[in-house]
């Protein structure tokens, strides 16, 4: 075991907890920090969370059988069975009111260790990882960097990301999301950014906020009192909104808001060619979302030291992640951005596709935008005139929530082929039917849609 995080008697410290049992091992170590049973090795801290499908609760025994040294519990909620009993013994019990709250105190007190690290934090309703995945490619080149591993961003993922800082660290690049009023706050208290950037303020969620002026209230408490400089897409219709409410005179960023941008090319599936400061690169990523992302990539960067070189370098490196307006070539080419989806990404990669330019066949393959609440009848119908707007060869529409696009496109002569079905497998028929040689197919859906499982079937993936 390479790595000291904490031992059992700092985490009941820490914690406000008490140590139930394993006092023998209070001076012990733990190396990682985990809520998965199943993650866990010799040395772990198991934190018991109440999950929705479970309770961490009923996997203490399965912990400490797999090497966990110290177990954060709530008293009221550990089984009573001679199995649990028996196990809780080899391990160092620490009982606390609330494990989820003790758990984000404990990377509170962990990030507090690493003083020297700059911290960078990014929220918005959608472009989050892949600006994080920009910004930490290009700090990579100047120094140790530590970020947000995939999209753990919530109350349980921040926090578990955090335990990833370790002395060698420079700069941290971590993701903040929220689904509900008084996230933002709690996760505050973990992790306070010097440089905070918000990417753009969209639907997501809005069925737990009711508008999007609580939405974009919510993300700006990312512009806390004590944060150096807060970046904002120029472009953001609330930028005055939340000029006036933060008190805050940020950073905007874009094709006007960002020094050193001379301009960008277009590649189609390629990307772009970007021109700064007299330095040309090729950006893998398409679309102008994604643009944009690299120009807030930029804009924070350059501020905290990057050359242009290192920019350059940087954003060059980096691949699209899967899900995320990824380029599959095969038989058939992809654009896989099945990650999530709202109307703000939904009707941005739509108008990309409008204006790409290509010799075969153009279709598109929709999945519902889930978590809009009231607006959601609303918000796929306009998606709907979205797709009109694009007159692609076919479009598959697929969940409940897609049928009031459907409605807007089947007495529309803009789609050749309509499609729309609640079955997946009828719509992995009706697809695999269609494509052939030389087709486009745009796969976008919220995340419940699983969109990403018809990659099989045409082939890009085993």
């Amino acid at each position: 075991m390479n790595r000291k995080i904490f031992t059992a008697a700092e985490i009941a410290a820490v914690t406000g907890g008490r140590l139930l049992f394993g006092s023998s091992l209070s001076s012990k170590w733990v190396s990682d920090v985990v809520v998965d049973s199943r993650a866990v090795k010799d040395g772990s801290l198991f934190a018991a969370l109440h999950g929705e499908r479970t309770d961490g609760h009923k996997h203490l025994k399965s912990a400490v059988n797999a090497g966990a040294r110290v177990l954060l519990v709530e008293l009221q909620h550990i089984p009573r069975d001679p199995g649990t009993q028996l196990a809780l013994q080899k391990a160092a019990v620490v009982v606390v009111d609330d494990t989820l709250k003790a758990l984000q105190q404990l990377a509170s007190a962990w990030v507090a260790t690493h003083n020297s690290l700059t911290r960078i934090a990014i929220t918005g309703s959608s472009g989050k990882t892949t600006t994080k995945e920009m910004i930490s490619a290009i700090l990579s080149e100047l120094g140790s960097t530590v970020k947000t591993p995939g999209n753990y961003n919530s109350e349980i993922g921040l926090p578990l990301s955090l335990f990833n800082i370790e002395s060698h660290h420079q700069f941290g690049v971590f993701e903040m999301g929220i689904s509900a009023a008084g996230e933002m706050d709690r996760m505050l208290e973990v992790y306070s950014p010097e440089y905070s950037m918000m990417t753009n303020v969209g639907t997501a969620h809005i069925a737990n906020f009711g508008s999007m002026e609580a939405i974009a209230r919510e993300k700006s408490k990312i512009f806390h009192t004590e944060v150096r400089r807060g970046y904002i897409n120029e472009n953001n219709v609330w930028k005055g909104f939340l000029r006036d409410l933060r008190s805050l005179d940020f950073r905007e960023f874009g094709r006007e808001g960002t020094r050193g941008f001379q301009g960008a090319e277009s590649l189609g599936l390629q990307g772009w060619r970007i021109t700064y400061e007299n330095r040309e690169f090729h950006l893998k990523h398409v679309g102008l979302h994604n643009l944009l992302n690299a120009l807030g990539a930029i804009a924070l960067t350059r501020d905290i030291g990057a050359e242009p070189s290192h920019i350059a370098h940087g954003l060059e490196s980096l691949d699209p992640l899967p899900g995320r307006s990824r380029v599959m070539s095969g038989k058939v080419t992809v654009i896989e951005d099945s990650y999530n989806a709202n109307t703000d990404s939904s009707g941005k990669i739509l108008d990309y596709m409008r204006h790409l330019d290509w010799k075969g066949r153009k279709a598109v393959v929709l999945g519902s935008m889930k978590d809009l609440g009231k607006i959601s009848q609303a918000a796929h119908a306009r998606l709907g005139i979205k797709v009109k707007n694009l007159s692609p060869s076919a479009a598959f529409l697929y969940g409940k929530e897609m049928e009031s696009a459907y409605r807007v496109l089947k007495n529309s002569h803009s789609v050749q082929q309509l499609f729309f079905t609640e079955s997946y497998d009828e719509l992995e028929h009706a697809v695999s039917s269609y494509v052939h040689d030389g087709d486009l197919l745009l796969l976008k859906g919220s995340r419940a849609m699983q969109m990403e499982r018809l990659l099989v079937p045409l082939g890009l993936v085993s």
